[in-house]
Order: C-alpha cells, then structure tokens, then sequence
C-alpha cells in the first residue's frame, strides 16, 4: 500500500509538471539583465576629438533617453521620450524634431537596447515580439519599423541590432551591471553615442532641460523700424539694444561690441554657418527683456556685427521657441505673446523642427521643398543655386550679393510663377537664388502683404490679410 501511495504521488507530480507552461522566454530574458528597463540609468564618457574634449552624458529610463553632449563648455542634445524626439542647444530650450523614418526606427531601438522589449508592458501597449532562435527576436515598437535584435547566447545581453533584410543599425559591447542592470558601454551605429566610460544608477525620473525662464506680463507690442527684416528695441543686461528677431538663427547672439559693453568675456567655442561659416564663443547675460516678455538670462554667441543691418543681438530660435511671434508692418508693430491659444483666420503652415530649425513646406516649380522659417531673410523665398540649376531655370531680372553675418553671396533674382507656402497660395513671386544657400528659406518679405503669426512651440505659421 505505501509503495502504492509514491507511485501516486510520483504520478501526480508528472501529471503537474506536464500541465505547467514552459518558461516564458522574455522573462528570463528580461532577469538575465537585472530588468535593466525598470532603472534609471546614466552613462558617462569624454574623448578627445581634434584636439577638443568631448563630454558625453546619457540618461535611460526604459525607451527614455536624454543625450548631452558639451565641447569647451558648449552643450547641446537630445531628449528621446519613447515616441518623439527634441534638440537642445546652447540655451536648452527643447524644440521638437519632425516625425520621419528615423524616428520610427528610434521607436523600436529604444525599446531593444534598454531591454523593454521583454517587459509585459511592451506588448501591453502594442509591441509585438517574436522568437527566432536562441539569439534572435524579431521586434516592433508600437507605430514603429520591425527590427532584428541579436543577442549574445551566453550573457543574454545585446550585441546588434539590423534591419530585417540585414542592414546594421548599432552594435553593443563592453557590458558593465549597475544595481544589477545591463548596460552596454561600447555603442557605435548612426543612432548611437559611441563609446562610454561608466555607468551608474541614478534614482528618480530623468530630469529635462529646464530652458531659459520665461516670463510674460501682458501683451504690449514693440515698435518696428524701418529696416526690411524685424528689429525691435529691447534691453539686455539692464542695457538697452536692437534685437533682430530672427527664427532662423541658432543659437541666439550678441555682437562683439555690444559684448564689450556689458564687460563679457566670450569662453567656450561654437560654429556660425550662415553666409560663412567661423567659430566663436560664447556670453552668459540677463535679463533679456522684449516688452513684455523677459527672459532671466541666456547665452549668446559672439559675433561680428553685420553690414547688412544693424543689431546689437539676435534672438534666434533657441528662444523664439518659447513664445508666439506676431509681426504686424502695416501697423509696425510686433508682438511677444505666450504660446499657444487660438489659430488666426487665414491660411497657415504646419511648422516642424530640423536640428532646432523651424522648416515648413512649400511648393515652387514641379516639386515641393522643405523651408526653413527664417524672420531674418527679407525674401519672400531664396533657395539655392543647385536647386535652381535642376530646373526649371526661370529667367534671371537682376544679379546682386546679399549681405550677412561673416559673409556675402552672390545672387539671382528670378520670377516663379506659382509658389505655396503650406495652405497659402502666392501665385506669381519672385524669389532669391544665392549661389551658396542649401534648404530654401521663407523669409520674411511675406509681411509686405500679411500679418505673419509664428508659434513654433504649436507648430504653426499663420498668416491673415493686411
């Protein structure tokens, strides 16, 4: 009787074991790397690049990243929520990129690389996962491109990361364990860091780019002049200026003259491109006030001043990207509003952002463009001389330079017979060719015939008869 009652009991355990699902392989997956999803956790690393030192610092959080990057005192970078990306620059004024092709490969590596593929909560909200092999899985964020994850056999930690077709994508390496999490600090591939030093975790949410503070009283427009781009009197440091209100400039500036009046020593080094291209430092100073509107402080690349208009300092879009632009030339006003509320009558522009760059598009010729919004080109619309060579060739009514920071470029005019900036139909323009100008511009020559409303934080360009 009591060996009857074992081979019961062996029976029954059998018949358990057999009834139980097999292991769940993400979950094993997930603890073989200290559920490296669920920490926060923050890489650091410097190179010397050109004689330069290079400080890199990432943040993760799950499919969360903030990447910044600082040369001589000069920072600037990104910030990844799982979904969407933003720029940063010398001010850290977070301006969102557009959506594209990139970002939906981001999507899906941000989810890899920081193992929240094999979390629940991935395929909870969307995400699909599928097992190839020991070493593969097949992988695709929710509204983003299927990748092929490519896993060490024995760690269990990430080594590629490549298109279906086989197209690499990022490498890993070098794993370090911090709380126990996996993170590789070896990282190289287009949409990667490169390598790291260490990595350690840090407790609480990742911490944003706060941006300049910004504090509006009231609605009071500024007085323009009679200059043919935006310049509007203000005050910097307690001392008072000319600011060219210019969104398609980044990073904000200040001349040199006007930096030696307010006793600033320009430190660190930036890169200008405009017209020409040559480095610089930087000023910190404040307030910056613009009627209404004041900024506490911010920090502004030193430049030369232009013989083409006279301005003691730029207001680009690093702070532009904080408030409403309203500029009104029949009235000769602009006006500095929080950002945000109703869209004006009349036709508009959905406004996305390249590298901090507010782009719009447009159409002239056979095909349409992307532009960049530019308040401080006092074109209605310049492109380039490449662009114009592609065709078609509209003929040449006068030849001339035009004038900028560090630079002149030669330049045609021409007339196009049909432009369209987003919804608004121009007709017959004529337009600028400079022989050295890449994305085409809309600038700001549209104010001859409409109030142009510009509130790049809602990703609107609006536009309403004079």
């Amino acid at each position: 009787m009591r060996f009857a009652v074992r081979l019961l009991t062996l029976a029954a355990a059998i018949a358990i074991l057999a009834a139980a699902p097999p292991p769940d392989p993400l979950t094993a997956l997930a603890a073989a790397n200290g559920r490296a999803a669920t920490v926060h956790l923050r890489a650091s690393g410097k190179r010397v690049v050109e004689g330069r030192t290079v400080t890199t610092v990432v943040d993760q959080l799950g499919p969360q990243r903030l990447l910044r990057r600082c040369i001589n005192e000069v920072c600037g970078g990104t910030w990844f929520d799982g979904s969407r990306e933003w720029t940063f620059g010398l001010n850290e004024v977070l301006l969102p990129e557009e959506t594209d092709e990139v970002t939906l490969i981001e999507r899906t590596l941000a989810e890899i690389v920081s193992y929240a593929f094999a979390e629940p909560a991935f395929r909870a909200a969307g995400g699909t996962v599928v097992h190839e092999g020991s070493d593969r899985w097949r992988v695709r964020a929710r509204d983003g491109v299927e990748l092929i994850a490519i896993l060490d056999p024995a760690s269990r930690a990430i080594r590629r990361v490549e298109m279906p077709g086989g197209r690499g994508i990022a490498s890993y390496g070098r794993d370090a364990r911090a709380g126990g999490a996996t993170f590789a600090l070896d990282r190289s591939g287009p949409l990667e860091t490169g390598p790291l030093d260490e990595v350690a975790v840090v407790p609480g949410a990742i911490g944003l780019p706060a941006g300049a503070a910004l504090a509006i009283e009231g609605d009071a427009p500024l007085p323009l002049g009679e200059d043919p781009i935006p310049i509007v009197p203000c005050t910097l440091g307690g001392r008072g200026a000319r600011c060219m209100l210019d969104s398609g400039a980044t990073p904000s500036a200040m001349t040199l003259a006007f930096a030696e009046a307010l006793h600033l020593e320009p430190h660190g080094e930036i890169e200008i491109a405009g017209l020409g291209r040559f480095a610089t430092g930087f000023v910190e100073a404040g307030p910056l006030e613009l009627g209404p509107a004041r900024f506490a402080r911010g920090r502004f690349a030193v430049v030369p001043q232009s013989s083409a208009a006279r301005f003691d300092v730029v207001v680009g879009s690093d702070l532009l990207g904080r408030v409403r632009l309203v500029l009104d030339r029949g009235r000769r006003t602009a006006r500095i509003l929080p950002s945000g509320g109703a869209a004006p009558p009349g036709p508009a522009a959905l406004v996305t952002f390249h590298a901090g760059s507010p782009i719009v598009q447009t159409m002239f010729g056979p095909q349409g463009a992307r532009a960049l919004v530019d308040t401080g080109d006092q074109a209605i619309l310049s492109f380039g001389y490449a662009a114009y060579r592609q065709g078609p060739q509209w003929p040449v009514i006068s030849r001339g330079q035009a004038l900028g920071i560090a630079g002149a470029d030669d330049i045609l005019t021409v007339d196009v017979p049909e432009v369209h900036i987003g919804a608004l139909a121009l007709g017959p323009t004529r337009a600028t060719v400079r022989r050295t100008q890449g994305l085409a511009h809309v600038g700001i020559g549209l104010w001859d015939r409409f109030i142009v409303d510009l509130d790049e934080a809602s990703g609107r360009l609006s536009f309403s008869p004079r």
